[in-house]
């Protein structure tokens, strides 16, 4: 463990670890873990020597961003598969990391916001340590069979709101996240008592990379590491590092979704758009620019820090051994239903970039068309590391596929209403919790324009998309009643 960086008498440290063992009393007390019972999924078996695992996590990352990060094009997608159809079921901070972490759907994790809208009680670090979710993440699988364990970075939303300042949640041979905020570039504190000021030294990216890198460089080789590396970067406020300020006039347009017209956002049969859609519209193309250029600059300094950890695991010996995760924890609209953000069944949210490399397991430079989501992370890993792990997803070194997912939500930012849902690889359905439903085929309608719910042609489909969802979504979201 790295020391602490603060300063002081022996015995003013000794009364802060007192206080704080206190808080942490306190703290179980008042957030006692409730026992939870989840279906069996894949458990991992035997299969040899172990390897090492990296697993970075970017926050809100569209999926078409991919294509302005050189080091992960020729590290990770060239060397490695990239999951074309890389998806979220709930497309919000909070809910996706805590289905990172364990392999759990939200409605088993019980964790559906991020701690601000409906409270602590429905989502943030509160409602996931409660669930007792903090003993049965990969980290403590992995931890079990030998893995030194270490996670730096955006942990889960209001962890540093409730969480003592001591806590290192179970799993975490070394724990570094933010504290005091959700995460930010400059002007942060982290876990380990430093402070960060505005210097370009302490852009959070590069301090966070830098971090993992000493823990992987202080692990003797023989030991095998799990190392989660989660950056703030792309989330808003997009602020990128000196460096890279004015950088994304040098990206490609691929990177660039088509706006869509104000007349053509989401025609629907079912009459007006409801007043939480208004609410959340932005017309100016200025406001989608100038977001589309941040996230892609604060991107650079994330693709420069794969570039780093890639080559630390080679200078330590590793590379050749260890399995590399790329992902973000959802994705995001820049403009498209005529909105900015996530927290939506659409596409540009709920799709995701999600990329792995293995070499000798993983096929290079393979596109795979399968439905894979977030959920299938815990598992995959766990079973490459010989790790026993119940969840809810699929093996992705595998050969298993699934014909649809659920999509699920309690009542979001601006009144969005709770919603459950279906999603295959050619449609998705969606009924919201005010009795409004929505179903798109993205084999005629790629941009979400033509909502086909409650046409005579599509009944047949949108009964059969209904039915899976109402048995997915078991048990319910928060605010939300078939």
């Amino acid at each position: 463990m790295r020391a602490l960086t603060w300063s002081g008498s022996l015995t003013a440290h000794r009364r802060r670890v007192l206080a704080s063992a206190v808080a942490v009393a306190l703290l179980a007390s008042l957030l006692l873990p409730t026992k939870v019972d989840v279906p069996a999924g894949p458990v991992a078996t035997k299969q040899g020597a172990r390897p090492n695992v990296v697993l970075i996590i970017s926050d809100d990352q569209r999926v078409e961003t991919l294509a302005g990060m050189p080091a992960v094009q020729e590290l990770l997608v060239d060397k490695g598969t990239r999951f074309e159809r890389g998806m979220v079921p709930t497309a919000l901070c909070c809910p996706s990391r805590a289905t990172i972490l364990t392999g759990l759907y939200s409605h088993n994790t019980r964790v559906f916001g991020n701690g601000d809208v409906g409270g602590p009680q429905f989502g943030g670090w509160s409602q996931f340590h409660r669930r007792g979710m903090e003993y049965r993440t990969m980290a403590n699988a992995l931890q079990r069979v030998g893995y030194r364990t270490g996670f730096f970075g955006k942990y889960l939303n209001d962890f540093s709101k409730f969480a003592p300042d001591a806590y290192t949640p179970p799993g975490w041979d070394e724990f570094t996240a933010f504290k005091y905020s959700r995460g930010a570039y400059f002007g942060y504190r982290l876990t380990d008592g430093s402070f960060h000021g505005a210097g370009s030294e302490d852009y959070s990216t590069d301090v966070l990379a830098g971090l993992a890198q000493d823990f992987v460089r202080s692990t003797p080789k023989k030991e095998p590491v799990f190392v989660v590396l989660a950056p703030y970067g792309p989330h808003s406020p997009y602020v990128p590092a000196p460096r890279h300020i004015g950088a994304a006039d040098r990206l490609p347009d691929t990177a660039v979704p088509q706006v869509l017209p104000v007349s053509l956002r989401v025609p629907t049969a079912e009459g007006a758009q409801p007043l939480w859609f208004s609410r959340r519209q932005a017309d100016d193309s200025d406001e989608f620019d100038g977001l589309r250029r941040g996230q892609e600059e604060t991107l650079l300094s994330v693709d420069e820090a794969v570039a780093s950890m890639v080559r630390t695991m080679g200078r330590t010996g590793r590379e050749r051994d260890t399995l590399f995760v790329f992902m973000s924890d959802n994705g995001y609209l820049w403009g498209e239903h005529g909105m900015v953000g996530k927290d939506v069944p659409y596409a540009p949210a709920t799709r995701i970039p999600l990329v792995v490399r293995w070499d000798g397991h993983v096929p290079s430079g393979k596109v795979d068309r399968r439905l894979a989501l977030n959920v299938d992370v815990a598992g995959t890993i766990a079973r490459a590391a010989s790790a026993e792990m119940s969840t809810d997803g699929l093996n992705l070194l595998g050969k298993p596929k699934r014909k649809g997912f659920v999509l699920e939500a309690m009542g979001g930012y601006r009144g969005r209403p709770a919603y459950c849902g279906w999603r295959t690889k050619h449609r998705m359905y969606v009924r919201w919790a005010t009795g409004r439903t929505e179903l798109y085929d993205y084999r005629t309608d790629p941009g979400e324009q033509t909502n086909l719910a409650g046409r005579p042609e599509v009944r047949e489909v949108q009964e059969l998309m209904r039915t899976k969802a109402r048995a997915a979504c078991d048990p319910e979201p928060p605010g939300f009643d078939w």
